[in-house]
């Protein structure tokens, strides 16, 4: 299922996007959620509540405009899709630095959006997600890799530092990283990896993830953060 949630505070354009967003999807078989929010700070409480894979957003809003609900959804999420529908053009140069799939005038929505979704369709189809399973006292449950921040190696155990708290395995550090299986999850420090997801700077021997904390990358291991984490923001990895 495709999660898609709209943020207009204009109620007949609202109605449309949701309308022409239904439309298009069901047009082609394929089921999808759609929340909508009429209330910018409305948004700002299900933001946190649950990720979806595409966010549609007008631009000139009370309170926060669209650009700053943006940086909202990239604190909590690098990598859903954002498209900003508006009836003003000036903040298109601006929309690009939050990483915007595309920038669409209000008067040419009917046509644009559904070209949007056109280009954006296999990518929502074809995007694969990847959970880490935790096994424990006979209960199992599944980690997003998307959703871990970093891992951390405490005596005999792995603690998973995650959007929803922390999960700990009982493991070695090599172990979960190869379980794991991704170039995004690199060792920074003895005992310490990362995903490169959600580093959001780096700083001499710091790295600043998107979660605030501040990990201290090691000598002999800077040279090759920096190479990885370089690859990665190119988009490359």
């Amino acid at each position: 299922m495709i999660k898609i949630m709209i943020l207009d505070d204009e109620e007949s354009y609202l109605k449309k996007e949701e309308r022409l967003t239904k439309q298009f999807f069901s047009e082609r078989g394929i089921s999808c959620k759609i929340v909508t929010y009429q209330n910018v700070q409305w948004f700002l409480y299900g933001l946190e509540e649950e990720k979806y894979d595409l966010y549609i957003l007008d631009v000139e809003m009370p309170e926060k405009n669209g650009l700053e609900v943006a940086r909202e959804i990239r604190k909590f999420y690098p990598n859903p899709f954002i498209i900003f529908v508006t009836n003003f053009m000036d903040y298109a140069a601006e929309a690009y630095e939050v990483n915007t799939y595309r920038y669409i005038s209000k008067s040419i929505l009917d046509t644009k959006l559904i070209e949007a979704y056109k280009a954006i369709l296999p990518e929502l189809i074809n995007k694969e997600k990847k959970y880490y399973i935790i096994e424990k006292r006979g209960e199992m449950n599944k980690l997003e890799y998307s959703n871990i921040y970093y891992l951390k190696k405490e005596n005999k155990y792995v603690v998973l530092v995650h959007r929803g708290g922390e999960s700990r395995v009982r493991s070695s550090l090599g172990k979960v990283l190869d379980d794991l299986n991704s170039r995004k999850f690199i060792i920074v420090d003895k005992g310490v990896a990362v995903n490169l997801q959600h580093v959001m700077r780096i700083k001499g021997h710091d790295l600043y993830m998107r979660n605030g904390m501040v990990l201290a990358i090691g000598n002999a291991r800077l040279g090759e953060v920096k190479k990885m984490l370089s690859i990665f923001w190119r988009g490359d990895l």
